[in-house]
This record gives structure tokens, C-alpha cells and sequence, in this order.
């Protein structure tokens, strides 16, 4: 079952939930969703099975730009490695192109870099934490992703973002970040892991021929 959650569904699955990582990333999460009042406008995405609260999906939305903003995937401690993050993707992405969405976007940590290749994502710059930014059209499935993906690759001008975007992500450059030198071999090493899928040469070579 898939349900739009409150502020104390999430402060319940976080008293409920043994320690450890997932549960310091719930936790965070729901932090920023307070502390930016979201829970009214941006309700977090749950799956729940059997009733209880599985994992959960916490990004914005935007009627005007028809945007989705990824903030964080949260498997609930305990229920790790049971696919639970990939079906709740695959309804999110479904329920949001349903409802008009077109693009999304999202930070990567190195670490995570794996699991959304196989979403069908592309990547086109570094953030300041040293995570890959992805940004693309959304499609209904992930096997659409994957496909518009892999047409992508020979045709990277249907990936690219608007003229505005694509300019402020021509600015995050790892080469320019102050990070650790552990943080940029792990950005490096991720880099070099999304191989083909690292889009950042089209930011230059095809903006001239695009909006």
C-alpha cells in the first residue's frame, strides 16, 4: 500500500525503529521536512506492507516547473534488502508522471551511485558534499528510464535541462569544491563507476544548439 504520510507517521516509525544508519537518516529527514514546514505541502511517499511502514521517499514538487526534487530514500531499519526501495521508486515515479510531472532531479553520494544507475539515471555535475547531481526527463517505469537512457547516450540533447539549469550545473565543478582528498577520490571513483552516464561534456558541447 502506498499512503501520503503526516508528521506523525514519521515521528512514529522513528520512536518505533531500532538504531542505526537508516534510522539517522530518517530522522534527518524528518527534521528537514519540519523545520521547512514540507509536511503540509510536500508530503512524504510511504509503501507500507502488512501495515507497517516499510520505507519512504521524502522530494518536492513544483506545479510551475514540473519538477521532482529528490531529497532521500529511506528503507526503515530492519527491513533492509528486501527491495523495498526499488518498489517504492517504481510507484513514486509512476504516481508522479501520472500526475504531470516531466523532470527530476536529485543528488547522489558516491555510495549510492550503483543503485540509481540501475533507476536509469544520468549524472552532469558534482555538489558541494561531493555528490553527483542527476537531472532528466521523468518517465512512468524504470525500464522507460533505462531505455531513454540508453537512447540518451547517443542522443544526450533529449537529457539535457533548460538553458538556466544547465548553466548553474557548468558551475559545480569538482575541480573548483573544497573537499577532503578522500571525498574527491570517492567522487572520482563514482564518476569513473557511472561511466558512459556521466553527461557533463554535453553541458558545453550541444548547448549552443538547444534553449
Amino acid at each position: 500500500m502506498i499512503k501520503f504520510l503526516k508528521e506523525t507517521d514519521i515521528q512514529r516509525a522513528i520512536f518505533n525503529s531500532p538504531n542505526g544508519v537508516n534510522t539517522k537518516f530518517l530522522q534527518q529527514s524528518h527534521s528537514l521536512w519540519y523545520r521547512f514546514n514540507n509536511y503540509q505541502s510536500n508530503a512524504p511517499f510511504g509503501l507500507y506492507k502488512n501495515d507497517q511502514l516499510v520505507s519512504v521517499i521524502f522530494a518536492t514538487t513544483s506545479d510551475k516547473t514540473k519538477y521532482i526534487n529528490l531529497y532521500e530514500i529511506v528503507t526503515i531499519q530492519g527491513q533492509e534488502k528486501k527491495g523495498y526501495a526499488t518498489e517504492i521508486w517504481s510507484r513514486f515515479v509512476e504516481f508522479w508522471y501520472d500526475a504531470g510531472m516531466n523532470r527530476i532531479k536529485l543528488s547522489c553520494t558516491p555510495s549510492s551511485v550503483t543503485w540509481h544507475m540501475r533507476n536509469g539515471l544520468v549524472f552532469w555535475a558534482v555538489d558541494k558534499q561531493g555528490s553527483l547531481r542527476s537531472d532528466q526527463p521523468l518517465k512512468r517505469s524504470i525500464n522507460e528510464q533505462v531505455d531513454f537512457r540508453e537512447y540518451a547516450v547517443n542522443n544526450p540533447s533529449v537529457a539535457l535541462p533548460d538553458k538556466k539549469v544547465r548553466m548553474k550545473l557548468r558551475e559545480e565543478d569538482i575541480e573548483t569544491l573544497q573537499l577532503s582528498q578522500k571525498k574527491i577520490l570517492e567522487t572520482y571513483q563514482a564518476i569513473k563507476k557511472v561511466g558512459e552516464y556521466w553527461f557533463r561534456p554535453h553541458l558545453y558541447g550541444l548547448s549552443k544548439n538547444t534553449k
